[in-house]
């Protein structure tokens, strides 16, 4: 099953020529990953330490240092060029399908959610104003991030997120049977065995492929939703719609919700962590712990970035953090998530980091999940 470009009604429709620069993004970002980037240590080893050690008198040794040094590589710095210009690139490629079809993206979007037969909810909030810290950045460099909202029918941002997203996760390696939903139902199998949840909480749906997968996978689920941006979650919404799946989304910080104690058995987030700040991330993990019932399960996945083996390699890792606009990279690559989670209140022996394989392809993600004690 093809669940990385599930088609849908609100999905932009790609002309022949925009389906063809937008394989060619993916096919330059394997290239830039899978074949120069696997190099970039080796290159710090052979070309930039030793530069580095002729400049200074000394060899490379702070984080800053190991950074001066890989661009005293010229090879690295041509693959750091490229791999900017290839994340541009990968905008440009999607935004052209999703401006020339917002028209007819729109007014499906519109027709669904004003549906009679409609199975879930949209819940947004006028007077909202969604939080700096990630409404006023580009992240991974998205034109207008994740809080644009246009208007009352925009569903730009929820477009550009799943349309974009796909071409990245090809450009990394994913496969197109990928799911972070799926790795997340395998991985309540494989240690929660006989789970069964009856409600859902998603943090941070984005445009809710994942949200609407639970819901597809959870029939019986009552299946809930957050994200703080309304263009993103009318699409989320629209999407779930056209998919025929029930999901009610509502405009919230996940760092803040409204949602009264002990209300749901299940409290996901897909990719969030990565991109809050350490005082956001723990007040969400808090709030994962205050909403879920006792018995219930929270899971947190994200990328898997948090274990590089040197310190070379997480300087190397960190190109995000200074070049795709993704502030909180290192923060959330660094950052003591056991220890967060007992302070939410989760029994010490119940958290497990988990280093997860795909469902289908190369990538990694991971995972800390525990479960809440009566």
């Amino acid at each position: 099953m093809k669940v990385r470009d599930l088609q849908h009604e609100v999905l932009p429709q790609a002309t022949p020529e925009e389906l063809s620069r937008q394989r060619a993004v993916v096919s330059l970002r394997k290239l830039l990953n899978a074949r120069v980037r696997s190099g970039n240590v080796a290159r710090f080893a052979s070309e930039g330490a030793p530069a580095f050690a002729a400049r200074h008198g000394r060899q490379p040794q702070s984080p800053g240092d190991i950074r001066a040094a890989l661009f005293e590589s010229q090879r690295y710095r041509m693959w750091s060029a490229a791999n900017r210009s290839a994340q541009e690139m990968l905008w440009v490629s999607v935004g052209e399908p999703v401006y020339r079809d917002l028209d007819r993206m729109e007014a499906a979007a519109r027709a669904l959610a004003e549906s009679p037969d409609r199975r879930g909810s949209l819940t947004l909030d006028p007077a909202y104003d969604p939080s700096p810290e990630v409404a006023d950045i580009d992240i991974h460099l998205q034109p207008g991030g994740y809080g644009m909202d246009r208007g009352p029918d925009d569903v730009v941002a929820g477009a550009l997120y799943e349309t974009g997203g796909n071409v990245f996760s090809f450009g990394q390696g994913a496969g197109r049977g990928d799911s972070k939903t799926g790795v997340a139902v395998r991985l309540l199998a494989e240690h929660f065995p006989g789970f069964v949840p009856t409600r859902i909480l998603d943090l941070g749906c984005s445009a809710g492929a994942a949200t609407a997968a639970y819901a597809a996978t959870f029939p019986e689920a009552e299946v809930h939703a957050v994200d703080i941006g309304a263009g993103m979650l009318r699409y989320a919404h629209a999407r779930a719609e056209s998919l025929g799946v029930a999901v009610h989304f509502h405009q919230m910080d996940a760092s803040a919700l409204s949602f009264p104690d002990d209300s749901f058995d299940l409290v996901v987030s897909h990719n969030l962590m990565h991109e809050i700040g350490a005082e956001k991330r723990r007040a969400m993990i808090r709030e994962s712990a205050r909403v879920v019932r006792a018995g219930g399960v929270v899971i947190h996945q994200d990328v898997a970035i948090r274990f590089e083996p040197t310190l070379v390699h997480q300087v190397e890792r960190d190109w995000d953090t200074h070049f795709n606009d993704e502030r909180h990279w290192h923060t959330y690559a660094s950052a003591d998530l056991i220890a967060d989670m007992r302070a939410a209140g989760f029994e010490a022996d119940g958290i497990v980091e988990h280093n997860l394989a795909a469902i289908h392809g190369s990538n990694r993600w991971y995972a800390i999940t525990a479960q809440k004690q009566a």
